[in-house]
């Protein structure tokens, strides 16, 4: 038991106390708020961040899998690594690049440093350094039917991750599907 040299000090240290107790209440939310999108994230990196292997490519209207196409698109530690190697058409060609991205509950965005595309052809290869896209690629990040999705502002590309697979959408049409490394 606390013995107090007069009621003034005890007062003071109910109030002291009484506002101690207010602040940690008013903190109270946003610390679970904190904690709470601090989960969401680590959710998402789990389920996105990845080695994924290409399973199927549409390629004009048809279905192409290996060992026609080939691919690898690598999400890891805030770098990425597209790999595609295309042998179905006439000409055979391959493309390779690499950068960066972030990552939050709400957001994902990804910009290529590097990127090459070799073709072949009958009077030998060429080589193309172009940019898909210039600067960070900007994607809005949603939950719907237990798939997380990551959809860019301007409509074009969406990402889906289902689990084990992953399905990258342009139009709403799905142009490539991966499964997860390690995973058959």
């Amino acid at each position: 038991m606390i013995k107090f040299q007069s009621v003034r000090a005890h007062q003071r240290a109910t109030s002291l106390l009484s506002a101690m107790i207010l602040v940690a209440l008013l903190m109270l939310p946003l610390a679970c708020a904190t904690i709470g999108k601090q989960r969401s994230i680590n959710k998402v990196k789990a389920e996105f961040e990845a080695t994924w292997i290409l399973e199927e490519w549409h390629i004009k209207g048809q279905a192409v899998s290996p060992p026609k196409v080939e691919g690898r698109f690598i999400v890891r530690d805030n770098a990425i690594v597209l790999i595609l190697i295309n042998r179905a058409g006439k000409s055979a060609w391959s493309h390779y690049a690499y950068g960066k991205y972030t990552l939050d509950a709400s957001t994902f965005s990804m910009g290529l440093d590097k990127a090459e595309t070799f073709k072949e052809s009958t009077s030998g290869f060429t080589l193309s350094r172009k940019l898909p896209w210039e600067g960070m690629k900007p994607f809005e990040i949603s939950r719907e039917n237990n798939q997380l999705h990551m959809r860019c502002p301007d409509g074009g590309l969406e990402i889906i991750v289902d689990g084990n697979t992953l399905h990258i959408k342009r139009g709403g049409k799905i142009v490539r599907t991966y499964r997860r490394a390690g995973v058959k």
